[in-house]
């Protein structure tokens, strides 16, 4: 899922521009395969005649930003999401409020499953808005069934 390439329009670019890892959570700018540095927020691209194109990333949710090469959108990471969907994403950080460090384990493992479930397009959308939901009561279940065990 994360090893997909897409291509990156860049005019003027030396090399093929691609884009791996969009439907994951982390991701990479190659040039002919090469994997870009970042550096100082932006990945620097050579462009014919020794130029060089900077790309930016916009955006604080993770997997969720938007690259721009100046002020031109190259590519919207989860363009399909809606807003409630990226709202219900962040439920499972809800089980940190259990105080202990398995419910905090457990809620950065649920957050970033969530990221994934709803940057799948092909996962139908109520389901996409569903699941984190499910997940998040799954796991109040599972820490209170286990605070139930070690106080029993």
């Amino acid at each position: 899922m994360a090893g997909n390439l897409i291509p990156l329009t860049v005019p003027g670019a030396t090399g093929k521009v691609e884009l791996k890892g969009a439907n994951g959570i982390f991701y990479s700018i190659l040039v002919d395969g090469v994997a870009l540095s970042r550096r100082r927020g932006t990945w620097t691209v050579p462009l014919r005649g020794g130029k060089s194109a900077s790309i930016t990333a916009r955006g604080m949710l993770p997997g969720f930003q938007t690259l721009y090469l100046g002020d031109t959108e190259l590519y919207r990471f989860g363009a399909h999401a809606s807003r409630f969907e990226k709202i219900a994403m962040f439920a499972p950080l809800l089980l940190v409020l259990s105080a202990s460090l398995l419910g905090m384990i457990l809620a950065i493992l649920l957050f970033f499953s969530s990221v994934l479930v709803v940057k799948n397009s092909e996962i139908p959308q109520k389901l996409r808005t569903a699941l984190p939901l499910i997940n998040t009561c799954a796991g109040a279940m599972i820490l209170v069934g286990l605070a139930g065990l070690a106080a029993g």
